[in-house]
């Protein structure tokens, strides 16, 4: 009949003791060397590739609106590209957007209609608008006659609060009890057709010339262009083991505490002596043989 009897070797006060505190630094000190090793070769296997000079031309020279903002929405890889449009402003359905901050100061973003053809406008964000205590700030007043408005596009924004790919972190649902008039929560062309008598594109544009930023307005930067990414599967593969390491020293940390708690079943413990005793027997012959 066989027996499972145990023969722990330590006891949970001598996992607290300075020796075995010393024990569990060392392994955590190496775990977190293996895991700095594996980011630091994930880095040098993933590299961004600069733009070069003509592709930040190309993003920065104006394209019809027509072309980046349609019906369907924007494309994402193009949020920020520059583009312009031709029209002439509506300052009567002038609108404020709250709760917009910019350098940690809070304030408003200014958006009009500009009208492109008969019932037809894209909504245009003019600049940032510092808050002025509790009360709603005066809105700057458009330029007057036709202009060509010159920015950055832009999707429309989430009511949700989901953040956008615009350069503009909205981390929020806008509360609308907290919405006042002559003011709406995002810039959607989804709520601003219930607003404004025009047909609009699925986006805006972010205006940065000078006439349509004009009466205090703060102009918004851009967001930088996407960037190409190279991969050394070499690094890569390097990355992945050294946190196969880490994975296996935690691993077998924890299992040697657990033999060291809890012992060996008595006949492992025993084959193991058994071993032992009969390789220095080996051993010995092996002396005598050769003497």
């Amino acid at each position: 009949m066989s027996t499972t009897a145990s023969t722990p070797r330590l006891t949970r006060d001598d996992l607290i003791s300075p020796r075995w505190i010393a024990a569990h630094f060392g392994i955590v000190v190496l775990v977190v060397a293996f895991l700095l090793l594996g980011r630091w070769q994930w880095d040098v296997g993933h590299k961004i590739v600069p733009l070069s000079q003509a592709q930040l031309t190309a993003w920065r020279t104006p394209e019809p609106a027509k072309q980046l903002v349609t019906a369907d929405g924007v494309d994402g890889s193009k949020v920020g590209h520059a583009a312009e449009a031709a029209g002439t402003y509506d300052a009567s359905r002038q609108l404020l957007v709250p709760g917009r901050s910019l350098n940690g100061r809070p304030g408003y973003y200014v958006i009009t209609p500009l009208v492109t053809g008969p019932g037809e406008a894209i909504a245009v964000n003019r600049g940032w608008l510092p808050a002025t205590g509790g009360a709603q700030p005066a809105i700057p007043a458009p330029p007057s006659g036709r202009v060509t408005a010159i920015g950055w596009v832009a999707e429309s924004e989430s009511a949700s609060g989901s953040v956008n790919q615009n350069g503009i972190v909205q981390t929020y649902a806008p509360d609308a009890s907290a919405i006042g008039p002559h003011e709406v929560g995002v810039i959607s062309a989804a709520q601003l057709v219930n607003l404004w008598p025009y047909q609009l594109p699925d986006g805006y544009l972010t205006a940065t010339d000078a006439a349509s930023t004009s009466g205090g307005l703060t102009v918004i930067a851009a967001p930088l262009p996407p960037h190409g990414t190279s991969w050394d599967l070499l690094n890569i593969g390097y990355a992945f083991q050294w946190c196969f390491f880490a994975v296996v020293t935690v691993g077998w940390y924890l299992l040697y505490w657990r033999r060291e708690l809890y012992g060996m079943p008595a006949e492992a413990e025993a084959e193991a002596e058994s071993d032992e005793s009969g390789g220095a027997a080996r051993q010995r012959e092996i002396g005598s043989s050769t003497a």
